[in-house]
């Protein structure tokens, strides 16, 4: 018996130590692509000529540009100058949460407004305040050309509250990425899917498309924590690669 209990020890030994050494060879590689994505896109993003967070001020002169606002019954009325602009019963471009668009009528404050003097357009944030449950998770974006007078409304839930625009094309176009918010699964795990918006010859913006393809996206799905990287996964159908870690 002592023979063979020896055998089975040093078979165990054996065995243990090529799984060590398999694994220390072939570790799991775990990626963060909020990491990855953050990354691309400052290397896209159109730096603002001026950006103001509203400190609780109705109106102010940015630039040369007199600006004001004021609450509606529904939604808020922003005086561009001599134009006018009222969110009541406008709805966004993309979709916000889930599968639907969303509606403006909510906002009633502006968080930030900024402008790009270079391309003659004006960005501004909307909220509700004060907010309570899943409103604090809402705001809304509105793209305004200045020469065209073109508004375009987004949206967006539990994505964050910036407003930037960014050059993915290189054709002296700006561009905008909607994200849509799809909401936890049972393990926890979000997803986020990101769009691609071009301002058009109009002024205002539209989905991106080419003559082979209709759409333009990435999704990112992950854990509302972020720190389990192993739930994390990439899928894109974009206008170049992002992922520089998947199979080609």
């Amino acid at each position: 018996m002592k023979p063979l209990l020896k055998l089975i020890t040093v078979l165990t030994f054996l065995v243990s130590c090529i799984a060590a050494t398999t694994r220390s060879d072939n570790p799991i590689q775990e990626i963060d692509y909020s990491q990855i994505i953050d990354e691309y896109l400052k290397t896209k993003i159109i730096e603002p000529t001026v950006v103001f967070n509203n400190d609780g001020r109705k109106e102010l002169d940015l630039l040369e540009h007199k600006l004001s606002w004021r609450k509606l019954k529904k939604g808020i009325e922003i005086t561009i100058d001599a134009y006018i602009i009222r969110t009541t019963d406008n709805v966004t471009s993309n979709i916000v949460w889930g599968s639907t668009k969303d509606n403006v009528n909510f906002a009633n404050q502006v968080q930030r407004v900024i402008i790009y003097k270079e391309y003659q357009l004006i960005g501004f944030v909307l909220t509700n305040a004060p907010c309570t449950g899943l409103g604090c998770h809402v705001n809304y974006q509105i793209i305004y050309d200045l020469t065209s007078r073109k508004e375009t409304y987004f949206g967006r839930f539990r994505t964050g509250s910036e407003f930037e625009l960014y050059d993915f094309n290189s054709d002296n176009r700006p561009d905008y990425l909607s994200k849509t918010f799809f909401g936890s699964n049972t393990q926890g795990v979000n997803t986020t899917e990101f769009v691609l918006y071009s301002q058009t010859t109009n002024g205002d913006f539209s989905k991106f498309e080419s003559e082979e393809q209709k759409r333009f996206w990435f999704k990112h799905t992950y854990t509302a924590s972020q720190r389990y990287l192993n739930n994390e996964k990439f899928e894109e159908e974009w206008i170049e690669k992002i992922d520089k870690n998947s199979e080609e």
